[in-house]
């Protein structure tokens, strides 16, 4: 069984002989490494022993599961030809590892300790894996798992989906908070507060984006999700602000929660709202994920349901008429998309140095018939720069209309997103709209510069701030959205080539030269640009300001007040420079 769960003692002895011993010289130094200012890893003298295990599964009725990769197939003792095969077709697809507790999507802090890409004979170890997982069901099971790791001195993480750009939903030696089935959904239809009063969603941390769309849809709703089917809408989406392609007529998803129940680290359940722990409120809404306790459940605005159209379309170097021609294409695509945005709509395409392929102009309230209409400058404008190379019909114009969003996003853009991956590296960066409104060789010759080393981009583009949205849905109240990005025309998200047959040392070459040589490149033509928390590189060069943008010191006085010693930590969440990882993978105060 891929899945363990913890039942006996002697199920927690032969877990521990399968896991690699932390070697520091000897036992009294490991404790002394420990107590002093690390966390506690298998190996170290202060791990808990088996019948401390043991007992956390009793107090969790049986809920602990003990961590064995899904990976662990591909290797002796457990090696299994056909699902080895199996697993490596499957292998970085959210419908791997979303259900299944301690797996998560990030290559790279995977680090290939345990994948199908390595010998058989090789030996399966945890590495970054969390060691156990408590399959969360209720708000005992999180006090629990709070209090078992403060008292052994362990890591705590937590994992709605795995789908984290950075690895913080795991950690070598940690015990994992698993939300996947903590995921009511409720729609509430007179809520009623100060600040609000209407329909909305409650929504546990555990339901999916496009699980809880689904509910609200057939309630007659509609609620702003991610565009990935199997984000959690109240994870590490909610938190890092979270954007959609509602969010040119809806806001960001952080914009419209009305309130927010989390556990703090003394265990305690803490509402917050705008009128109630209003600055908590404040941080837990964009301030980033993971930060400030364990969120249980979010409660956001809803809207009802209404027609919608989107299109569809793609262009290529030979369909333009040559490379000059294409990238031509590219920068006039860019301008005509403004005057999209200022209406409401948003757009998610992707692009590399030879195509540029949309999947949707997602258009909230208008028809289909009245999307073309909008879309015609700029098939106008993309025919008379391409000497009529591209037209509505070169272009392969697709055009669909449904009564509701969520019924034209389960027909024309989910089945797009279920076969993405990760690759082992990846950076982030927003387009600024001053940028774009300016003169745009610069940018535009940064694009191509990075596009023909190889990389590609994948771009969600919107006007959070037009004037439609503002009459619609201005926020529910101020919160810690990066400024960056509601002052952005559109962010990025720019990926290397990347093989799981290629050697993983080179996962590390292009991590550096994501760092060192390509993200420079675009800073040049956008300085000071920043990134989207949730989607960026976990080594940016200036974090708190690309990431935080001007929130950051207000964050951490937050922090300070409900989380004084940092129980909860990220790697690019506030308080990350309070600590550093030792060579054997240990979280330590800096």
């Amino acid at each position: 069984m891929l899945l363990r769960t913890i039942t006996t003692a002697l199920a927690f002895r032969a877990l521990a002989a399968e896991i690699p011993q932390a070697v520091l010289g000897s036992e009294t130094s490991a404790a002394v490494q420990t107590a002093l200012h690390c966390r506690c890893i298998p190996g170290d003298a202060g791990w808990p022993q088996p019948q401390l295990w043991y007992q956390l599964n009793r107090t969790v009725n049986g809920r602990l599961i003990a961590t064995v990769p899904v990976g662990s197939v591909c290797h002796y003792p457990n090696y299994d030809e056909a699902k080895c095969n199996e697993l490596t077709t499957i292998w970085g697809l959210a419908q791997l590892g979303v259900p299944r507790p301690a797996e998560f999507l990030a290559l790279y802090f995977q680090n290939n300790t345990c994948t199908p890409f390595t010998s058989s004979s090789t030996r399966c170890v945890l590495g970054n894996y969390a060691s156990y997982s408590i399959a969360v069901r209720s708000i005992d099971d999180v006090r629990a798992g709070i209090s078992f790791a403060q008292k052994h001195n362990i890591r705590l993480v937590i994992k709605s989906s795995g789908h984290d750009f950075y690895g913080q939903s795991t950690g070598k030696g940690a015990l994992s908070l698993w939300m996947h089935n903590y995921n009511e959904t409720t729609i509430i239809h007179n809520y009623s507060s100060l600040y609000y009063s209407g329909p909305a969603l409650y929504v546990q941390t555990g339901a999916e984006g496009a699980a809880a769309g689904g509910y609200a849809s057939a309630q007659g709703y509609t609620v702003v999700a991610g565009s990935c089917p199997t984000v959690k809408m109240a994870g590490g989406y909610l938190g890092g602000g979270g954007h959609s392609y509602l969010s040119g007529m809806y806001g960001f998803a952080a914009d419209n929660v009305l309130e927010w129940e989390i556990v703090t680290a003394d265990g305690e359940r803490v509402v917050a709202t705008p009128t109630q722990n209003a600055d908590l409120y404040w941080a837990l809404s964009g301030g980033g994920p993971g930060t400030y306790g364990v969120v249980l459940s979010a409660t956001v605005r809803v809207f009802p349901n209404e027609v919608t159209s989107n299109a569809a379309f793609s262009f290529s170097v030979s369909q333009a008429g040559g490379v000059e021609q294409y990238w031509n294409a590219v920068s006039v695509f860019h301008q005509q998309l403004k005057p999209l945005l200022d209406q409401g709509m948003v757009a998610e395409y992707g692009f590399t140095n030879e195509t540029l392929v949309v999947t949707g102009v997602m258009a909230p309230g208008q028809t289909s018939d009245s999307l073309q209409s909008s879309l015609q400058p700029l098939v106008e404008a993309l025919t008379a720069k391409s000497c009529s190379q591209l037209t509505t019909q070169s272009l392969g114009m697709k055009l669909a209309q449904a009564d509701n969003y969520y019924d034209l996003y389960k027909a024309e853009i989910e089945s797009h997103l279920a076969g993405l991956v990760f690759p082992a590296a990846m950076a982030g960066r927003f387009v600024p709209r001053k940028v774009m409104d300016a003169d745009t060789t610069d940018l535009d010759t940064a694009l191509r510069a990075i596009a023909d080393r190889g990389y590609s981009y994948a771009v969600i583009a919107l006007n959070a701030l037009n004037s439609v949205r503002n009459r619609t849905a201005p926020p529910i109240a101020p919160n810690a959205v990066q400024p960056n990005f509601n002052d952005a025309y559109s962010s990025l998200m720019i990926s290397p080539r990347w093989s799981n047959s290629y050697p993983w040392s080179e996962a590390q070459v292009l991590q550096d030269q994501l760092v060192d040589e390509i993200l420079p490149i675009y800073d040049a033509a956008a300085p000071d640009a920043g990134a989207y928390k949730n989607e960026a590189n976990w080594a940016e060069k200036d974090l708190k300001k690309s990431f935080y943008a001007g929130t950051y010191e207000r964050l951490e006085d937050i922090k300070k007040k409900v989380d004084p010693s940092g129980f909860f930590y990220g790697i690019t969440s506030v308080g990350f420079d309070q600590f550093e990882w030792d060579s054997e993978g240990r979280l330590c105060k800096a």
